[in-house]
């Protein structure tokens, strides 16, 4: 197996596309996703996006997900958020793991990720290979094949500056979860 070095640069902007979502707010929804009802606010759930290594140590990133109570047919819905059904990382993630994952063996590519910052195991990545994830749209960057929702999410973070925020819209829209 061959060592893959990892730029620095390349590591920071995939880290900055990740931790840019940390504590972000989803509440998207219009009707029940199972009946077409209406909905109710039910609660706030936080839920993992990534783990990332900052700063030396492990941190996770978390979103807040809103969920609602059907007024008729009695289920809990999710409001939008940049995941993919049954998969417990955010999108981009799996995008990440999946492109790198065409090249690369599946404990090949958990230790590209560690070196990179993202804490991902190789068993949950080959779980990934097997779900219907749509397929990925990356870039070779450095020899590597970056997804692009990394480099959009990154870049739309990069942006945040004291006037300007970055939407729950924006954030799926680039993920490749268009807003109906």
């Amino acid at each position: 197996m061959k060592v893959i070095k990892i730029p620095s640069l390349l590591s920071s902007v995939i880290i900055r596309a990740l931790t840019g979502i940390d504590r972000m707010e989803f509440t998207l929804i219009s009707r029940c996703h199972y009946c077409s009802g209406p909905v109710k606010f039910h609660d706030i759930k936080a839920k993992r996006f990534a783990t990332v290594l900052e700063d030396g140590e492990k941190r996770i990133i978390t979103i807040r997900v809103h969920r609602y109570y059907c007024q008729e047919c009695g289920r809990l819905c999710y409001a939008r958020a940049p995941f993919y059904p049954n998969i417990k990382f955010g999108s981009p993630v799996a995008d990440l793991c999946m492109a790198l994952a065409r090249d690369h063996p599946f404990n090949h590519t958990a230790k590209i990720l560690q070196t990179i910052g993202v804490f991902v195991d190789r068993g949950t990545i080959r779980n990934f290979s097997g779900r219907e994830i749509p397929a990925v749209s990356y870039a070779k960057i450095y020899g590597l094949p970056i997804p692009l929702s990394i480099c959009y999410l990154s870049d739309l973070f990069s942006r945040g500056t004291w006037n300007y925020e970055v939407t729950q819209e924006e954030v799926l829209e680039v993920c490749g979860f268009p807003v109906k």
